[in-house]
């Protein structure tokens, strides 16, 4: 989606538990052939080969080398604008990224999204829309605008010689939009017909939809995710200047600068540009409490005639400051974090229940967080699909886990960081990240050697504490008429049609002697 938010890793997703049926015990697990033959016609046979020495196993690992995250020097300018500077002098380069606590439905749906999009794409006072993409391209970059969320981001990198340019560039393009009403109608209707056809054809992005509509309360900035093309329509320019006018004030905005430039240069260009910028408090937003599932249910977004599902196990996981946010991410990496989770593992590659599987804990920067696993699959496998979920939901919380699985998820969560700080523009990403969650400077070091200290006891208590199967949210996009016979073994099951707003359509009772398929 061109303009909608971007959530890093979107499609970034995690589950709850599974719910034991209330009388006659918990479903009988279900498990694959623990070999499948596949049939090969028209292959010449091949000559008998030497037979292999039987494989052994692979050498330990070496124990990982140091990776510090970069020092963040912090500044604030005297209008309130927050700076933060991290060196790097390997290349002429510096990144910009500008930090602005506007989440994408703080404003009511798609005023946020519509409003970042516009700095971008519909000029300044000084400069049409196209005379500001010659400036920027002219710089030999590439402004990018992206809201999250709680944040909306604008990025620029450049060569040193150019950042008092670029500077001067965002500070116009933040602090004097033009607002368009001819640009902002064009960009409504491109926007309407992207969520129109995520609408018609998309079963996560309907899923996602329903996930949040269901765990927060309606007077929550996370009830909403996304704009249908309804909403989009209605939203207007006076809309638009108002949002910006409370949300893009220096109290709510960072500048961070990352690259070859030290910590006094940084301050004094930000100033220069920045610092004469006006505007009252951030607004402050009630985060109601979210609305943790009282028990199992069904939500089914209709999708007539579709031969794919998608699969959402859903519930609540603690705030992200939680101290015990290390526990938690591994005992989640265990259940459908990579390839060597158990989701896909047992879901995908045993049984072959799905194309895909995941698990995530989405980042929220106020009160309790989706947690949600995830399966892609074919329409006659879906209900066999989600109970595989939810029986890996009920194992991990009931049962320990090998210390062989605790290895391999806290070495991949501590050393993926060495990845992720490549560059400078990505150290600049984190940085953005960790500012809008509330994160304190050194937090990254801090979370890799908690992550590296987690043991097999501290990730059960986690999974215990994440994957309750008594309150679960079963939300599934596919053929409501082939399926919703099926699930209703889950529980209640609701139809929801996602081209008229998710409509109610209709709504069946629990059956728990429902077949699989």
């Amino acid at each position: 989606m061109s303009h909608t938010m971007r959530i890093r890793a979107l499609y970034t997703f995690t589950a709850t538990a599974f719910v034991a049926a209330a009388c006659g015990g918990a479903p009988q697990a279900s498990h694959g052939p623990d070999k499948v033959e596949i049939p090969v016609r028209g292959v010449a046979t091949a000559p008998a080969r030497t037979a292999l020495p039987a494989r052994q196993s692979p050498p330990d690992s070496a124990a990982s080398k140091p990776s510090p995250f970069p020092a963040v020097a912090r500044k604030s300018l005297a209008n309130g604008i927050g700076v933060a500077v991290v060196e790097a002098h390997a290349l002429p380069l510096v990144h910009v990224r500008v930090l602005i606590g506007a989440g994408m439905s703080y404003g009511g749906p798609g005023v946020a999204t519509l409003t970042a999009a516009m700095l971008k794409d519909g000029g300044t006072r000084s400069m049409s829309a196209s005379q500001l993409a010659e400036r920027v391209e002219s710089l030999g970059a590439t402004l990018s605008v992206d809201t999250d969320f709680d944040r909306t981001v604008l990025g620029l990198a450049v060569t040193k010689s150019h950042l008092d340019e670029a500077l001067a560039l965002l500070g116009e393009v933040i602090g004097a939009p033009r607002f368009d009403d001819a640009e902002l109608k064009k960009l409504k209707s491109r926007m309407a017909d992207e969520a129109a056809e995520h609408a018609r054809a998309s079963g996560q992005w309907a899923s996602m939809r329903l996930m949040f509509r269901e765990l927060y309360p309606t007077t929550s900035p996370y009830a909403t995710y996304d704009a249908t093309a309804g909403e989009i329509a209605k939203v207007s320019s006076a809309l638009v200047r108002d949002f910006h006018k409370k949300f893009f004030v220096p109290k709510n905005m960072t500048v961070i600068v990352g690259g070859d430039i030290d910590v006094a240069q940084a301050t004094s260009l930000v100033d220069r540009h920045f610092g004469s910028m006006k505007g009252g408090d951030a607004p402050k937003l009630e985060f109601a409490a979210p609305l943790a599932p009282p028990r199992r249910r069904v939500v089914l977004a209709a999708r007539p005639g579709s031969v794919q599902s998608d699969v959402f196990v859903a519930s609540l996981a603690p705030e992200r400051r939680t101290s015990a946010w290390p526990d938690l991410r591994v005992a989640n990496q265990v259940l459908g974090g990579g390839v060597a989770s158990r989701l896909f593992m047992d879901v995908r590659e045993q049984r072959s229940l799905a194309y895909s599987t995941r698990s995530q804990i989405v980042e929220l920067s106020h009160g309790a967080q989706p947690l949600m696993a995830y399966a892609g699959t074919e329409t006659k496998k879906t209900a066999q699909a989600a109970q595989g979920i939810l029986e890996n939901y009920d194992r991990i919380a009931t049962q320990p886990i090998d210390s062989a699985e605790i290895a391999s998820a806290t070495r991949f969560l501590s050393d993926i960081f060495a990845v992720r700080m490549e560059t400078v523009g990505a150290v600049a990403d984190l940085i953005t990240v960790q500012t809008s969650l509330g994160l304190p400077d050194g937090y990254w070091d801090g979370y890799r050697s908690a992550v590296r200290s987690v043991d097999a006891a501290r990730a059960e208590t986690a999974a215990k504490a994440l994957f309750s199967s008594d309150k679960t949210l079963v939300i599934v996009s596919g053929d409501a008429d082939v399926l919703a016979p099926q699930l209703v073994r889950f529980g209640e099951v609701t139809v929801v049609d996602p081209q008229q707003d998710f409509k109610t359509i209709k709504t069946l009772a629990e059956d728990k002697s429902a077949p699989l398929q």
